[in-house]
């Protein structure tokens, strides 16, 4: 009886370190994700900014007489990709941040099963 109680004691202890451990792994994966959406955000602000100026150039609202229209045009259209590509990205990392979520919200379900089990477990 003693060592099936050591036993049992011994599990559950290394469950709880699994358990804390994958929390940290998704507490640092989800940290990762928030720093790379606040630098997408930053680059979404500088796009923003060059498109205004480029747009306002394509209009004549600027005197630069420098570039050709064929040229800013060019520049307009890299800028659309590069905004496109961006806005996919920050929905990858939308939805990587929602599975997270989701993974911590399982996993604090199955402790509160585990301790309910253990609590019937003992009662019996």
């Amino acid at each position: 009886a003693k060592r099936t109680l050591r036993r049992r004691r011994k599990l559950e202890k290394e469950t709880k370190q699994l358990i804390k451990q994958e929390e940290l792994k998704r507490l640092h994966k989800a940290q990762a994700v928030q720093r790379q959406l606040e630098e997408l955000e930053e680059r979404q602000r500088a796009l923003e900014i060059f498109g205004v100026k480029l747009e306002r150039e394509l209009r004549g609202e600027s005197d630069s007489g420098t570039k050709d229209e064929t040229q800013m045009l060019h520049e307009w259209f890299e800028l659309v990709l590069e905004k496109n590509k961006l806005m996919r990205y920050e929905s990858e990392l939308l939805i990587i941040a929602q599975e997270l979520e989701l993974e911590d919200h399982q996993s604090r379900l199955e402790q509160k099963l585990r301790e309910k089990m253990a609590i019937d477990g003992k009662s019996e």
